[in-house]
This record gives structure tokens, C-alpha cells and sequence, in this order.
């Protein structure tokens, strides 16, 4: 039950940092958009890499319905978390 509860978590927090991120680069290429955030130094190279490994978990476990189990930790919602902050706070000021 609580794998389930970290699956939802992980969904959506890695929808919410697509969201921050398609605000940021103006466009739905990710690419585009992670690369803008990194050059606008709101994320660091390491985060991009740890977001595009999210991105991509996320929308298989999504076209797959959720049922495909996603080996999530509470480490990987944390930096989720962390990132989203990052990208928030960045684009308000």
C-alpha cells in the first residue's frame, strides 16, 4: 500500500515539474525546456539528468496505465520536490 501511495506521489510530482517546465522554456519539448532551465541556472546538470530519467518513468508508467510498477523511492520524490522548488521559485523572481 505504500509503494502505491509513493507511485502517486512520484506522478504527480513529476507532472508538476513538467508543468514548471514547459512554463520556463515556453514550449512542450523538454529538451528545449530542461535545457532552458539549466542555462538560466534554476536546475544544475545533475538535476536535468535525474529529471529526464523522471520524465521519461513517468510518461512509460503513464501510457502503460499505471500498472507497470515504477521503482520509486522516497529519495526520488524528495529531489522531485526539491527540483519543482527550484523551478518555482526561480521563475518568480
Amino acid at each position: 500500500m505504500a509503494e502505491a501511495g509513493l507511485e502517486r506521489q512520484f506522478a504527480g510530482q513529476a507532472r508538476l515539474v513538467r508543468l514548471l517546465l514547459w512554463r520556463v522554456g515556453d514550449s512542450t519539448d523538454l529538451d528545449a525546456c530542461i535545457r532552458a532551465a539549466v542555462d538560466a541556472n534554476m536546475i544544475t546538470a545533475e538535476d536535468a539528468a535525474f529529471l529526464m530519467r523522471c520524465m521519461d518513468a513517468e510518461e512509460r508508467a503513464r501510457d502503460a496505465g499505471y500498472e507497470a510498477a515504477l521503482a520509486v523511492t522516497p529519495e526520488d520524490i524528495r529531489l522531485l520536490r526539491r527540483c519543482a522548488d527550484k523551478l518555482n521559485r526561480a521563475d518568480s523572481a
